[in-house]
């Protein structure tokens, strides 16, 4: 008999618990659906938040021509520069091309990134053909040099440095720069390439550093 009621019981126990499951379903099905998605994206954000490396530096290198990776010319840079690559990132972009390709959609898909990272501070350095980069002075978008070079280094530079008409040294010479040689980067006789820092640049002094490391000068 008792086992009888205790049976009975478990079935009305049952039923309830299901009949308050329907319940809830029936009229709180969205705010509770809503409510995980905002804890799913708060978790999201804190774990990006927490995950997400300081860029130490950007790197622009138009019509490069490598076979080499972005990924890796940064790693070497880092090695070299000894960046803490647990708390900083380096991101170097080397297939955007302006010349040397049949689509005139990628140029113009390179042209828009270049100008898009330049508007939002994103860019630190830049390097592409001669003139192009002469070109693309006419708004006077490279720092000037002399800013930022000492009179040292800017002797040692002497026969490598970019001069605008103006007088500023907006770049430096690309093809014989020990590093970018290496990569096998702007290696074309036929071409001249130049690199220089972005004006508006956000790592300005490790820019600098990033240049006189291509130029293997210290």
């Amino acid at each position: 008999m008792r086992k009888e009621v205790f049976q009975m019981d478990e079935k009305k126990e049952k039923k309830s618990m299901k009949n308050n499951l329907e319940y809830f379903w029936m009229y709180y099905k969205l705010p509770f659906i809503a409510g995980m998605i905002v804890v799913i994206l708060a978790m999201y954000f804190l774990i990006t938040t927490l995950t997400t490396k300081d860029t130490a530096l950007s790197v622009m290198l138009i019509d490069c021509h490598t076979e080499m990776s972005g990924e890796e010319m940064a790693e070497e840079y880092m090695d070299t520069a000894g960046i803490d690559k647990k708390k900083y990132q380096v991101q170097i972009q080397n297939n955007l091309m302006f010349q040397g390709t049949d689509s005139g959609s990628y140029s113009m898909t390179s042209l828009s990134k270049f100008m898009a990272d330049i508007g939002s501070e994103l860019l630190d350095v830049c390097g592409m053909l001669k003139d192009d980069f002469i070109k693309y002075d006419g708004s006077q978008t490279w720092t000037d040099l002399r800013k930022y070079l000492t009179d040292k280094q800017m002797e040692e530079l002497k026969d490598r440095l970019l001069t605008a008409d103006d007088g500023r040294v907006i770049g430096i010479l690309a093809d014989d720069l020990p590093v970018l040689q290496a990569e096998e980067c702007y290696t074309n006789k036929e071409t001249e390439a130049a690199i220089g820092i972005i004006y508006n640049a956000p790592h300005k002094d490790e820019a600098v550093k990033y240049l006189l490391y291509l130029a293997g000068v210290k």
